[in-house]
């Protein structure tokens, strides 16, 4: 089949070489010079399902399929006529009809006299590397529509030592950083948007990532236009141990941290504003009560104790408004306070007349102290003013919380949303200010506060979201 005519080698030279060609595990075949198959090794009877007897004497057309047109032949054999090497993929047919996918070389072989005598090819059958390629190709468009699918501003990156490379973002990430995905890719993602006084807190984030730690934190970053905003950066590890991949998720909060500080300002500007209030009123306040004090040496009259009453009136709604004032503002610091101790000294300290009090509370909550004495006592006088000097009050423990409960009259269903409100009230003795403090007591720590009946019919107060110390 042509090896005694390929050189003038000796009879071991052409053995090795058949040997070499038989053992080869691509698919070898030649041809004459009008494509005629003169020689097939084992590997092409196993990739076509043509043995040697079948294919040798038939033109190398056989493995021709229709996935090319004329042109495509054409421009094969006008390469390998002119002596030059023809490489690329190629599909063809097997014996029984299913198509492969190869990347073959044919290469025209020559005699002494520069002639061409015949084409060698050489056949890799590529079918399950190019299938794996389109099920790859198509899993990362993907994954690359559910990224863009997303709102949120999301990149992919992979590290290069301790350097964040952007491998891709999605379209909510390039509108609102401004850079296009082209820009960023291949290059460091903190080049790009960490800010200068930022650069400390980014290392720190790639250094976790790194040891496969998830990120939650804020960050400041920079976009295009040179502004920088707040972030809520939620940072996923992609791999194992050593992480070498990581998603991140940046939320723009920039908007409600402004909100948060211009409210932190408002009620900074409150309680100072409340301090003067305060200030100004007592004053006038304390010389009316005195000269009260000295007339009532002087003479007797049924209307001073009125006018005793009204100014300690007035003196209440001045340390309610002024407590009102300051009980919303954040907390900086939190620490574990015993309840049923913080409960026992709020009720040494408040005006409890004939009521009991049952301390059903045992750990600790984190909490600010002094405004944690000051939600219960306002709870603790609001029971008396509403059921009565000789009301139960009961304290206990919920599952992330705690409440307050009596055995008094209750609210009504259809008024427990405005209890809350500053100046409601219904007791002829209340400010209508002690519920409101509670709420922003709450809402300073984080916590919720909810108003039901109690298993004795009175009024139970319900703080939940709370830290819970458990011994």
């Amino acid at each position: 089949m042509g090896f005694e005519e390929a050189s003038p080698r000796t009879d071991a030279d052409l053995g090795t070489f058949r040997e070499v060609v038989e053992s080869a595990g691509h698919s070898i075949y030649w041809t004459d010079i009008n494509g005629t198959i003169e020689y097939v090794n084992p590997a092409f009877e196993a990739q076509t399902g043509y043995t040697a007897e079948e294919a040798v004497g038939n033109n190398a057309n056989i493995l021709q399929s229709d996935a090319h047109d004329d042109r495509f032949y054409e421009e094969l054999w006008d390469t390998i006529l002119m002596g030059d090497v023809w490489e690329g993929e190629i599909i063809n047919e097997r014996k029984h009809g299913d198509q492969y996918v190869a990347n073959q070389t044919i290469s025209p072989v020559t005699d002494e006299s520069g002639e061409i005598t015949r084409f060698v090819a050489v056949n890799e059958d590529i079918t399950e590397l190019k299938t794996y390629r389109k099920r790859l190709g198509r899993e990362r468009d993907r994954f690359a529509s559910l990224l863009d699918a997303f709102p949120v501003p999301l990149v992919l990156t992979s590290f290069d030592g301790e350097t964040p490379i952007v491998a891709r973002t999605n379209e909510a990430f390039d509108a609102k950083f401004g850079f296009a995905e082209q820009t960023l890719a291949g290059s460091s993602l903190d080049e790009y948007i960490v800010d200068d006084a930022d650069s400390e807190t980014a290392r720190d984030v790639n250094d976790r990532i790194l040891r496969g730690d998830s990120v939650h934190r804020e960050v400041i970053r920079r976009t295009a236009a040179g502004e920088t905003r707040t972030f809520l950066l939620e940072a996923t590890p992609l791999a194992g141990e050593e992480c070498d991949e990581a998603l991140g998720a940046y939320i723009d909060i920039t908007e409600q941290k402004r909100a948060e500080d211009r409210l932190r300002r408002k009620n900074e500007q409150l309680a100072e504003f409340a301090d003067v209030i305060s200030h100004d009123l007592r004053n006038p306040l304390s010389v009316a009560s005195g000269h009260l004090e000295l007339a009532a040496e002087d003479c007797e009259s049924p209307h001073f104790e009125t006018v005793s009453h009204a100014h300690e009136r007035m003196d209440e709604l001045i340390n309610d408004v002024l407590a009102l004032a300051k009980q919303g503002r954040a907390i900086d610091e939190l620490e574990a306070v015993d309840l049923a101790t913080c409960v026992s000294q709020c009720w040494e300290t408040t005006a409890t007349a004939d009521a009991e009090i049952r301390i059903e509370a045992t750990g600790s909550v984190m909490a600010d102290e002094n405004r944690l004495r000051q939600l219960f006592s306002n709870l603790i006088r609001n029971s008396i003013e509403h059921a009565g000097s000789e009301v139960t009050i009961a304290v206990g423990v919920l599952p992330g919380g705690f409440y307050v409960a009596d055995d008094g009259p209750g609210i009504p269903e259809d008024e427990r949303e405005s209890v809350f409100e500053s100046g409601y009230t219904t007791a002829d003795e209340g400010t209508g200010f002690g519920l409101s403090i509670v709420r922003e007591i709450t809402v300073a720590h984080g916590w919720d506060v909810d108003v039901c009946e109690s298993v004795d019919g009175g009024a139970r107060f319900e703080i939940t979201g709370v830290d819970v110390v458990t011994d």
